[in-house]
């Protein structure tokens, strides 16, 4: 928690609320330091000694460990790059305050802002360290950060979403009125020092860093070995497969998934392309609506009345955690999901900014991944799991990558994508537009391993890769090139999800030809939630270990069985 200060003030841990992240590469080697020591202290510990499941802890700990350690041979390549498109300071509103406030928390908040002049100073010497050694960016993950950057800067210090507290939560505090001349001064002097840093690296990434992006969109030009990119996937898998793997595996998921579309469209009695299809479907006002409310109380008919009646015929002891369905507040993602806590639900937020653009024949497939049996469910699980705390709270950091702490993007998005395919198996895609509609979802899942190899392994062009993409998917072209500038920006990253799933379902035939008759749908989903999330090589240990415990077997026959 020490290491990401914002992070846990929004845990309400108060103990860090006067500092702010460091960006110092010097700390990569102090990281990487205590990382080893701890590990060593760890490998000392006799795992046979431990519960059932302190030993899944002691596993993942010593698996987060190594895979930090192994990233972190790459520390000075795309942690150098800390300002993208997608993450970094810039995307920050400002800097988190404990609420309700006390006159402390306003001083450790006047401290945090003048904290950033530092950040800042440290982010520009990370970014010239990159162009000295030849590790920027392409343009394309970078382009939009100076526009970024322009959201934080104002001429005058008050009007910054920055100095907010200072009028509307200074007001409602119970800080005496005596004191709130002299907070607010200080507070305007605070933001302006936040915003002349701000100023200072927009400065910097227009004049200096811009002229250096690298030349190839691929990550071989750091690296033309593959190793880097072989540690990033990696990283985002926790299991080893090589980038030629990955990308046939991605060419035969397309190919199948394209078969079962183009299959619909013959028993429709349709022709032309699944773009053409879609298109089609765009002024059929069985499937759009321009009214808000009602799409957003489709989405609660999906989720309360299709889904909730059929979870308990293959799960078992399902936590009863509050579920909320509502309209986004900002225009972002078509549908996200916000973890559920001890005093607030888990909220299924939708977009609908642009209510024409939300498909009624999607909203199955979309449901199933966010709340259940996807990511709320998953969630639902963790959260009466009584797992330590390193396991309770991960912090996210993509460019980063692969010098971070895993936090297992292969077993929580393989798990949504696992529940759309679940949809099928509980007869909930109720015709052949939602079921075009889950295939629109998990091809696109699959073309992202054929480009994301394509780009990283094999040379794509930008071009190229946006090419595939359009030729399999039905995505429009600004949202065709935001995924391939996301995959330029981010490598490895979204392969977790199909790849993900894909070994979800080989535990499950695994599980179903070993166990034959005995096999219980609702044991197995349990085996796979109840211990949290983790990497997928533990979750194949319990797998196994379950396994072994319905049913002696010599191993040959488990071994046997994982076909």
């Amino acid at each position: 928690m020490s290491e990401n200060p914002i992070f846990s003030t929004y845990m309400g841990i108060s103990k860090y609320n006067d500092r702010m992240e460091s960006y110092n590469v010097s700390h990569f080697d102090v990281k990487r330091n205590k990382s080893r020591e701890l590990l060593s202290r760890l490998n000392n510990i006799n795992r046979q000694e431990l519960d059932s499941a302190d030993q899944v802890n002691y596993d993942i700990l010593q698996d987060s460990l190594q895979t930090y350690l192994d990233g972190s041979e790459w520390a000075r390549y795309g942690s150098l790059n800390p300002m993208t498109f997608l993450d970094g300071i810039q995307l920050y509103s400002r800097p988190a305050m404990a609420s309700p406030p006390t006159r402390g928390d306003f001083d450790n908040y006047i401290v945090r802002l003048h904290l950033v002049q530092r950040q800042i100073d440290e982010i520009i010497e990370s970014l010239r360290l990159a162009v000295k050694l030849k590790r920027t960016l392409h343009k394309v993950s970078v382009e939009k950060v100076p526009g970024q950057i322009k959201d934080h800067i104002f001429d005058d210090p008050t009007q910054s979403p920055c100095y907010t507290p200072f009028k509307n939560t200074l007001e409602t505090s119970e800080i005496p009125e005596t004191e709130w001349a002299d907070l607010r001064n200080r507070g305007r002097l605070a933001v302006e020092s936040y915003i002349n840093a701000f100023r200072k690296v927009m400065k910097y990434m227009i004049n200096d860093y811009m002229k250096h992006t690298r030349k190839s969109i691929g990550i071989m030009e750091w690296d033309p070995t593959h190793n880097y990119y072989q540690a990033c996937l990696r990283w985002h898998l926790s299991f080893a497969m090589t980038p030629e793997e990955v990308h046939a595996v991605g060419l035969q998921e397309v190919n199948r998934i394209h078969g079962n579309m183009n299959q619909i469209m013959r028993k429709l009695g349709l022709t032309g392309s699944v773009k053409d299809f879609f298109d089609s479907l765009l002024n059929d006002p069985r499937f759009y609506s321009n009214d808000s409310d009602i799409i957003i109380e489709e989405y609660k008919k999906t989720v309360f009345e299709r889904i909730s009646p059929q979870l308990s015929g293959f799960f078992k002891d399902i936590p009863n955690v509050p579920l909320e369905v509502e309209k986004s507040t900002y225009d972002g993602l078509g549908g996200s999901y916000s973890f559920a806590g001890e005093d607030w639900p888990g909220v299924f937020s939708i977009n609908v900014q642009r209510p024409l653009e939300v498909s009624f024949y999607r909203m199955m497939a979309l449901s199933l991944h966010e709340t259940n049996p996807g990511h709320h469910l998953q969630h639902s699980y963790s959260m009466f799991a009584n797992l330590p705390d390193f396991r309770k709270y991960s912090v996210m950091s993509f460019y980063n990558i692969p010098n971070w702490i895993p936090f297992y993007s292969a077993y929580k998005e393989g798990w949504g994508l696992y529940s759309e395919y679940l949809g099928e198996e509980m007869g909930l895609y109720k015709d052949d537009y939602e079921m075009m509609g889950r295939y629109s979802f998990e091809i696109l899942r699959a073309a992202r391993l054929v480009v994301d190899t394509g780009i990283h392994y094999y040379g794509w062009s930008r071009d190229k890769a946006i090419e595939y993409m359009t030729n399999y998917t039905d995505m429009g072209p600004g949202s065709v090139a935001n995924e391939i500038d996301r995959y330029i920006t981010w490598p490895g990253q979204a392969c977790a999800y199909k790849l993900g799933e894909i070994k979800i379902k080989q535990l499950r035939k695994r599980a179903e030809q070993y166990l034959g008759a005995e096999f219980d749908i609702k044991e197995f989903h349990s085996v796979i939630l109840v211990n949290g999330i983790m990497p997928m090589n533990v979750l194949e240990r319990l797998v196994t270990s379950w396994l072994q415990g319905k049913k002696s077997s010599p191993a040959s026959e488990i071994d046997k069985a994982r076909g």
